[in-house]
């Protein structure tokens, strides 16, 4: 039987340009103003946070979600932590417990430890400007970064017309920039016609809701497909290449991202097409050897037995819920950042 599905695509640019993009996060006057991703793309709702300890809650919820994104949260959620503290003669003790309580909220991304680790070195008492002008900056680095990794994956990526999956949410939702992986192909799409397939990336589909959103306002032809359905289309020929972020790249280039995604590098392997990992130098953790210490979040049972309160599994089974796996740096084409390339498998 001969499948054809390549040649019927529709393959197209993109229509938003890289200068607008959706702003996940927002620091205005006291108080964080925060797009809920749990909600979407059926609500767009914002929420105003005044108090650190709603930002650790949303960050452990996944109302904001994405590496970059979760930096900027955590600095965001220390500047509260700073304006409610400040006066007070324990300050320092306050201030510490509090950038403990944002390190609890999520233990596999880098940038919000980084984050964390940046302000304890400049907490001293009375803070919170210097907390926000962190934050700031950090944003400002982000969004920056995020157009620079778009650059270099479209000069990394060849290909006049381009078959592209992609696995969970990789774009502005996910940091504060045009994004990591979404970026390189909203790059790409400027110039180049693409196609893009998503992965639904059970359990909470970040793909199907997240990614394909995201898509469709910028232009970008795409299909949503389930994620057992990947093999299946990558050996129709429709895939020229694999695109996906990481929460976390070790020293020697494995990198944990969101869990379906070392699969999917299985089968770009055996199917001889390249599968690129798109992050900012923040990601990176040179003090990890190798993928083997990273820490994998394990989430609530819930999320896998039912979603958004219709129950799907028997009361009672047993769930294993990782929220990431570990991509070997021998599966990766090439680790794409915003200062330049790495081929950790080469």
């Amino acid at each position: 039987m001969v499948i054809r599905m390549k040649s019927s695509l529709q393959y197209g640019t993109a229509t938003q340009p890289l200068n607008e993009f959706i702003r996940s996060i927002r620091l205005v006057r006291d108080e964080i103003l925060m797009l809920d991703q749990t909600l979407l793309p059926i609500e767009e709702e914002t929420l105003v946070i005044r108090d650190y300890r709603q930002c650790i809650e949303a960050i452990k919820m996944l109302r904001i979600r994405g590496a970059p994104a979760i930096g900027v949260a955590a600095g965001a959620a220390a500047w509260l932590a700073a304006m409610e503290f400040e006066g007070k003669g324990d300050y320092l003790e306050l201030m510490h417990k509090a950038l403990d309580e944002i390190e609890a909220s999520r233990p596999t991304a880098v940038n919000l430890f980084k984050a964390t680790q940046a302000i304890r070195k400049i907490i001293q008492g009375n803070d919170a400007g210097r907390i926000l002008e962190f934050t700031e900056n950090l944003i400002d680095y982000e969004i920056e970064a995020c157009k620079n990794m778009g650059i270099h994956g479209a000069e990394e990526i060849k290909g006049e017309k381009l078959g592209i999956l992609t696995h969970c949410n990789t774009g502005s939702l996910a940091t504060v920039g045009i994004g990591t992986a979404l970026g390189v192909i909203r790059t790409i799409a400027q110039d180049r016609p693409v196609h893009v397939f998503v992965d639904e990336t059970r359990p909470l589909l970040q793909g199907a809701r997240l990614t394909t959103w995201e898509l469709m306002q910028s232009g970008i032809p795409c299909t949503l497909i389930t994620d057992n359905m990947a093999a299946s289309v990558i050996a129709t020929g429709a895939v020229d290449c694999v695109i996906t972020g990481a929460d976390r790249i070790a020293a020697n280039g494995d990198s944990a991202n969101k869990i379906g995604t070392y699969g999917l590098s299985i089968l770009a392997k055996h199917h001889d097409i390249p599968l690129y990992i798109v992050a900012p130098e923040s990601t990176i953790d040179r003090d990890t050897p190798t993928g083997e210490q990273i820490d994998i979040e394990e989430r609530k049972p819930e999320e896998v037995v039912g979603f958004r309160e219709v129950r799907t599994a028997p009361n009672g089974c047993k769930v294993y819920n990782p929220a990431f796996d570990v991509t070997p740096a021998e599966n990766i084409a090439a680790i794409i950042t915003n200062t330049g390339i790495w081929h950790p498998g080469s």
